[in-house]
């Protein structure tokens, strides 16, 4: 059970991450291309700009979030209601009891009582915080790159290829921190920023030591606020640069570039 919910867990982050932060991207470039964001910059700076097009885009993913979190234990109560499962009864078995295959019933009981006993009042929090700080810190260099693109797809790849390497890598070991939740690969991947939005939600269901959750998700909320300030220094430079093609050299003098 804890395998299999670390799994679904580690995967929506994963899709999260390249969904919406390439929901960010191709907006910023329309907007860049259609000439639409030079009225725009008239009104607001283009950090805030920036800013408030991320929280958009991640308030919608929220809500899809907060969807899953109503429906998942609706679910498991229409479960129980329409085929009579009392897992009361079954709360004095051990849980390496042996359990008869043709009983769909006993074993059906047997895990969603194992889902039951999960702290979800824990899990959901910490799966929020992971969420937004794994949106916010990719999103904002999609952000940057959409905005130093013009309307040809092809040159954001070599930008977008030190976003996707990180994402990549941590799907990876996420995959192996469910079999191995307490190896020492999991451990120091769920703590280090890139990889802590994908690996830690994995190891939730497992329990890891407190001391963990909180230095990876203080690493991960500093790592944030620093991609988010980065980002915005390359997004006022190039959301304005037409007809030039960006490299990633000039993404770093960009960064420190006086306005």
């Amino acid at each position: 059970i804890g395998a299999g919910i670390g799994m679904i867990m580690g995967f929506i982050m994963y899709i999260v991450v390249f969904v919406y932060g390439a929901m960010v991207m191709r907006s910023v470039m329309e907007e860049k291309t259609t000439r639409i964001v030079e009225v725009m910059i008239s009104s607001v700076r283009p950090f805030h700009l920036m800013l408030g097009k991320i929280i958009g885009v991640g308030a919608v993913g929220l809500t899809q979030v907060a969807v899953w979190a109503i429906l998942i234990p609706s679910l498991m109560f229409i479960v129980q209601v329409v085929f009579g499962i009392d897992t009361a009864q079954f709360s004095a078995m051990e849980p390496g009891a042996e359990i008869d295959p043709d009983d769909m019933e006993q074993m059906m009981a047997l895990g969603l009582r194992e889902i039951q006993n999960i702290n979800w009042w824990l899990i959901f929090p910490l799966f929020v915080i992971y969420f937004l700080g794994g949106y916010f810190m990719y999103s904002s260099f999609f952000a940057a790159v959409g905005a130093s693109m013009s309307d040809d797809l092809g040159e954001g790849q070599s930008l977008t290829l030190p976003i996707v390497i990180p994402v990549i890598l941590a799907l990876y070991i996420m995959m192996a921190a469910v079999q191995a939740p307490n190896s020492s690969l999991a451990v120091w991947s769920s703590i280090f920023p890139l990889f802590s939005p994908i690996v830690m939600p994995a190891r939730l269901a497992f329990n890891p030591p407190a001391w963990e959750i909180l230095v990876s998700v203080v690493l991960l909320i500093a790592t944030s606020v620093s991609f988010v300030w980065l980002s915005g220094r390359i997004y006022r430079v190039g959301i304005l640069m037409y007809g030039k093609k960006v490299t990633l050299k000039e993404f770093g003098k960009w960064m420190f570039r006086k306005m």
